[in-house]
């Protein structure tokens, strides 16, 4: 994580706070639709754990992939903010 508690502005005008900005360098970045989807991580012995719901990122280079010198940027909202914020329940499994 680079920038948990940020506030971040949209091209389209729009302002979200205490978003959290993370910066990845493997793997695909996001791309338009992508927002709504789930942010995880998942450890060595294999549970994955809910992270955020995502809702913007990008970068990469022309190859949409993150690396050392183009790593991809992820812009989500915080799991608990998203729990306490969202009607409705987190399922634990």
């Amino acid at each position: 994580m680079t920038a948990p508690q940020a506030t971040v502005h949209y091209d389209n005008g729009t302002t979200a706070k205490n978003m959290v900005v993370a910066r990845k360098t493997s793997g695909s970045c996001t791309v338009k639709g992508d927002s709504g989807g789930p942010v995880y991580t998942v450890d060595g012995s294999g549970p994955a754990y809910a992270k955020g719901i995502l809702s913007g990122g990008g970068g990469g280079g022309n190859d949409n992939s993150g690396g050392f010198f183009d790593p991809c940027e992820l812009i989500f909202t915080d799991i608990g903010l998203a729990k306490s914020a969202f009607p409705g329940t987190v399922a634990w499994y």
